[in-house]
């Protein structure tokens, strides 16, 4: 079984999984797209090693977590100046 992280802003007996995020696809709604797995991994492992990651699954600047928003193509990293992603 994976290990889970508490999330900061939810209530103590909320988890958060560290099983890859998987959207899924359908013409008919309005999702929003994605990146490939392999760009995926890579932002989550430079998430992973940023000092303003808070609780093994928050970005300090942004407040996502961090597995949901390097899945999607439309985000960047948030950190001020210098976005690592």
């Amino acid at each position: 079984m994976k290990a889970l992280n508490h999330c900061k802003g939810c209530a103590g007996n909320i988890t958060v999984s560290d099983e890859p995020v998987i959207y899924y696809s359908d013409p008919e709604l309005d999702l929003p797209e994605v990146v490939k797995d392999e760009l995926y991994q890579r932002r989550l492992e430079i998430c992973k090693r940023c000092p303003s990651l808070q609780y093994g699954t928050t970005c300090m600047y942004s407040g996502a977590i961090v597995s949901h928003r390097a899945k999607l193509i439309e985000k960047s990293c948030p950190y001020p100046g210098s976005p690592k992603w």
